[in-house]
């Protein structure tokens, strides 16, 4: 199909129609077969059932009639003989005119009260002698006429159906003195049920299910049939259902020329859709058949300059105009990209040479900075060690009013020796976030050592300080972090809020979970009652060296550098810290730190 159709755009259209026109036929054609064929089975169906109503109701009608004939036979005056046990032989006499009259081709029997066979008339051959018990089988209880389904004779042989019905004298009604039974043999029922039908079956409904009679062609039964079944009825044939069947092949014979019908109908109404088709096919791939060659033109060539001619205002009009527009709009963005790529050009080399002198130069400039940093520390660190041993020896060799310069001058020493100290902290923090150690935390126990130190150096100041701790917080308060860093961070705090207050002045050291929609993690503040700071001062308080009160860090032997470590050493945690007043007085410092490892680049 796919090498008959081709390429063309013109042989595409032409598939695509015929396939629609096929698509479309086809579920026409599909449905008018399905609706025959469905309607045919529906009549077959509607007139089989018909045939086993007709079939079920002769049924009824003849056992109804002989249900008449019983009991008016039940009612006659010679019935009184049972009595006596027919010694004249009345009843039998009246039973062999009843069957010869009405031509009944089973036998009756009349029973006394006592279930003694009286009389019968059951022919001369094959009779039961006198004295035969009532069956088991034929014992009726109902005042009206019992029906008893198929069943082996019990009084002969051969499968029959029996009428029985009790009966009672005429000169006591409610003296039974007797039954009266018909056994009619199951071949009468089967001629009722015969006929020209190919199938014909007579079941017995639940709740004892069985088939009392089939008249089928044995291999039938291989074939698919339809069916159609008697309505029930009230009677005495209730339990019984006539079932008529017929070889669905018999019925669907008339859609083999359907079939055919609309098979030819459909090729008579392609030859003349197909010319059709491939003739529009052909008149509106002309344009594009043109706009194609003038394309690959343009592909081969790579020039611009290419127009096709408009040869209608519709559509494929519309297009070819587009086209030609669109040839020039190119040619113009082609000369403009050239001028832009120019110019670009050399923009990036004017560029990269600007950024590689600014990449350098700040290259060179943070590796001063370190080095900068790095060699004051030393430098001033070596000195002042050797000073201070001086220091110590010249104790013991001057005069008694010496000490008190001496220790000025230890004190000295003591606060450059702090200063370069974190100043080489600082230094090593910068270079510290891809090689940082980590290890679990505990964060509630480091605090409490923290202020137990700060509380041995500051004895008087132990009572001041106070720890909260959140009863539950996420992990127990354990986190990925450096120790040592970590408790460098948070002495530099504590510490300062000691320091900028007085004795007596609360500090509050709390450890919580953080609040809001804060990713998990610790809340850690600190808390005083202090000064505080003005609302200028609180923005600087991380930057290095800044001091809010200059003269009284001098005082306390700051160094201005302490809050800065802390800052960049919850930064490489990955957190956050930031200073808030406390209200009315006083100064509140937040850290946070998440249960993240992932820590910032430096």
């Amino acid at each position: 199909m796919k090498a008959v159709i081709g390429s063309s755009i013109g042989r595409k259209i032409v598939g695509a129609l015929l396939a629609i026109y096929l698509l479309t036929y086809g579920l026409t054609a599909a449905v008018v077969y399905t609706g025959v064929h469905r309607s045919l089975l529906e009549s077959a169906e509607g007139g089989l059932a018909q045939v086993a109503d007709l079939k079920y109701q002769r049924l009824c009608n003849r056992m109804d009639e002989l249900a008449t004939d019983l009991t008016a036979w039940a009612q006659l005056e010679v019935m009184n003989d049972l009595v006596s046990g027919d010694v004249d032989r009345r009843i039998g006499t009246t039973l062999e005119a009843l069957q010869r009259l009405y031509g009944l081709a089973g036998g009756i029997y009349a029973f006394d009260a006592g279930g003694t066979l009286i009389a019968d008339a059951d022919g001369d051959d094959g009779a039961p002698p006198r004295g035969t018990r009532l069956p088991a089988a034929w014992t009726v209880t109902a005042h009206g006429v019992t029906f008893f389904d198929k069943h082996r004779n019990p009084l002969g042989g051969g499968d029959v159906v029996a009428l029985a019905i009790p009966i009672f004298g005429s000169f006591a009604p409610d003296y039974r003195v007797g039954t009266l039974v018909i056994a009619l043999p199951w071949t009468m029922v089967e001629t009722l049920l015969s006929g020209v039908e190919p199938r014909t079956v007579l079941v017995r409904r639940p709740p004892h299910p069985a088939v009392l009679s089939s008249a089928a062609d044995p291999d039938m039964d291989r074939e698919s049939h339809i069916t159609g079944r008697s309505v029930q009825r009230d009677g005495l044939l209730r339990s019984w259902q006539v079932v008529v069947s017929q070889p669905m092949s018999a019925v669907t014979r008339p859609l083999r020329r359907v079939a055919l019908e609309l098979a030819l109908l459909g090729i008579l109404l392609a030859v003349p859709i197909f010319a059709f088709v491939r003739w529009m096919g052909r008149r509106l791939t002309a344009p594009i058949m043109e706009l194609t060659r003038a394309v690959r033109v343009i592909a081969d060539t790579d020039q611009l300059d290419i127009q096709v001619p408009v040869t209608s205002q519709d559509e494929l009009g519309f297009l070819a105009r587009s086209f030609n527009r669109m040839t020039a709009s190119l040619r113009n963005a082609r000369a403009e990209r050239d001028r832009s790529m120019r110019d670009l050009e050399h923009l990036n080399l004017t560029l990269e040479g600007k950024v590689a002198d600014r990449t350098a130069e700040l290259e060179a400039a943070v590796t001063a900075q370190r080095r900068l940093i790095s060699d004051i520390s030393h430098e001033i660190k070596s000195p002042l060690a050797r000073l201070s041993m001086a220091l110590g020896l010249a104790r013991r060799q001057v005069e008694p009013q010496a000490p008190r310069h001496f220790d000025r001058m230890e004190r000295e020493i003591a606060a450059v020796a702090a200063l370069a100290s974190e100043l080489l902290t600082l230094a090593r923090l910068e270079g510290a976030a891809a090689g940082l150690h980590r290890a679990p935390v505990d964060l509630p126990e480091l605090l409490r050592a923290i202020i137990a130190d700060a509380a041995y150096e500051r004895p008087d100041r132990q009572g001041d300080l106070a720890l909260a701790v959140a009863p539950e917080l996420p992990d127990g308060g354990v986190l990925p972090g450096n120790a040592d860093l970590l408790r460098r961070a948070i002495e530099n705090v504590i510490r300062n809020a000691l320091f900028y207050t007085t004795a007596g002045v609360p500090v509050t050291v709390t450890l919580a979970a953080p609040a809001g929609n804060t990713p998990a993690g610790l809340s850690l503040t600190v808390a005083d009652r202090g000064p505080g700071v003005s609302d200028d001062a609180i923005g600087q308080l991380f930057d290095p060296f800044y001091r809010a009160d200059p003269a009284r860090a001098r005082d306390t032997g700051g160094t201005g550098i302490g809050l800065t470590i802390c800052k960049r050493v919850v930064e490489l945690h990955g957190g956050t810290v930031r200073a808030t007043h406390n209200r009315p007085t006083g100064l509140v410092v937040e850290i946070t730190l998440p249960f993240s490892r992932n820590t910032p680049q430096n």
